[in-house]
């Protein structure tokens, strides 16, 4: 009998892990489903926090069935093992998995991270300031990635940690200060701006950004905005990046870095270029994002996407059609099979009526955001709103620190209650900074440019 009840929790409990996999990995792949507001996470979110919890109240037999699934299961269920160690602040546990992880699978070591960004205690944060001095440089990108998201005053250790960091830290040490360190320091990061490597360049840019360092936004200025400088730009340049990310849309390839730095940036002289975008299919669909996230107009259409084709379910007519001539099965009405999406729309006409119709809303020397001029208490409105772009979104607390000097401590993948009280625990911040600070104008680190 004890054997049977033995093998019953044994059962229940990795019930539990694959369930809490699941909604970890659904919850990952909808943090960035354009489909779904951000509020609508919590469901899951919800769900996943019950597994969590019956992991961490299940004594013994959680932690042994735990254990074992940090080896033998999948990336969401050593999220939920370590999310269940750090809980019951189970460190030789933790520990073993920290020596023993592969950290070359990258979905494993997301997990890892993903688990300790929310999860690891504050008593905690002695040992991992200390394994900062580790040899393994993946180790040490993760323990620099979780000190930062949960904003621990370890800019310090980071920045020694940084002064002989192996090129696969660097990026997430550059991260990490960009969130802890004082601008004071601000010249240690602005090296690494001409690495070779993208992600530490990219990550070294945002770092100086938030540090207020203008003479890496000088360098940023002087240079094609390719890749990470387009983003780099978009959330501190002022008027003279809107020719210079223009240019990038003349260049050959992919156009979608400049397309949504121009949208950020909210310059109107970015519109009728954007509007010319709306007849490339490849660029149509971000171009239209970027004319919503500057004027807010709700041009949106209803489009069918048509289903795969799986050429084995089809009628031998409908097949010969489809090989011959590439036409679809249609329903009755004439219609493809397919899901109805509604979307921007990506119709010129349409757009240029509309501008024609409204150009007397807005002002030429000024910048836009959803219509309205840009200003904190706008940029804590894209932040409350279900309907904002979740790619545009993810940049909003970036603009808030680096144009205002307001640092909310936000970031787009916390959970959703967090987030509920970071932006009411921010509204009297944010209203001080919007008097400050005149609506429409171009600042940097709290200052005109």
């Amino acid at each position: 009998m004890a054997a049977t009840y033995s093998e019953f929790l044994r059962g229940l409990y990795e019930e539990h892990l694959e369930e809490a996999s699941f909604l970890y990995d659904q919850r990952r792949r909808l943090l960035t489903d354009a489909e779904l507001s951000w509020t609508q996470l919590a469901d899951f979110e919800d769900r996943l926090e019950a597994h969590l919890d019956a992991l961490v109240v299940g004594g013994d037999a959680a932690a042994d069935a735990c254990r074992r699934r940090t080896t033998e299961g999948d990336p969401g269920e050593l999220f939920a093992a370590v999310s269940a160690f750090c809980r019951r602040r189970q460190a030789p546990l933790l520990a073993a998995v920290l020596k023993t992880l592969d950290y070359e699978d990258r979905e494993r070591t997301t997990a890892l991270t993903d688990a300790l960004k929310y999860e690891l205690p504050d008593e905690w944060e002695e040992f991992c300031v200390g394994a900062l001095a580790t040899a393994n440089p993946a180790l040490v990108a993760v323990l620099a990635t979780t000190l930062a998201y949960r904003r621990l005053p370890v800019s310090d250790a980071l920045l020694r940690a940084l002064q002989s960091a192996h090129p696969d830290a660097a990026a997430a040490l550059l991260w990490g200060v960009g969130r802890t360190a004082r601008p004071a320091t601000a010249s240690m990061v602005g090296s690494f701006l001409r690495s070779d490597d993208r992600p530490t360049a990219a990550a070294a840019a945002y770092a100086a950004l938030r540090l207020q360092s203008a003479d890496v936004l000088g360098e940023l200025l002087a240079a094609p905005a390719d890749g990470p400088r387009a983003r780099a730009l978009a959330v501190a340049g002022g008027r003279r990046a809107v020719p210079i990310l223009l240019a990038e849309l003349d260049r050959p390839g992919s156009h979608s870095e400049a397309i949504l730095a121009l949208g950020l940036l909210g310059d109107l002289a970015a519109v009728r270029p954007l509007v010319n975008l709306l007849s490339d299919e490849s660029a149509a669909g971000a171009a239209a994002e970027a004319l919503y996230v500057i004027t807010g107009a709700p041009l949106f259409e209803e489009v069918i996407v048509p289903d795969e084709i799986d050429e084995e379910e089809l009628f031998p007519g409908e097949l010969e059609e489809f090989r011959r001539r590439g036409d679809l099965p249609r329903r009755p009405d004439g219609r493809p099979f397919g899901t109805v999406v509604r979307r921007l729309s990506r119709n010129a006409s349409a757009w240029a009526a509309w501008l024609t119709a409204n150009a007397s809303r807005f002002i030429a020397d000024r910048r836009y955001r959803s219509g309205a001029l840009y200003s904190p208490a706008v940029l804590l409105e894209c932040l409350k709103s279900t309907t904002f772009p979740k790619a545009y979104r993810a940049h909003v607390g970036e603009e808030l620190l680096i144009r205002y000097a307001v640092d909310i401590a936000f970031d787009v993948d916390l959970p959703v209650r967090a987030q509920y009280r970071l932006l009411r625990a921010a509204e009297s911040a944010i209203d001080r900074a919007n008097r400050a600070f005149d609506a429409g104008r171009w600042y940097f680190a709290g200052r005109p440019i």
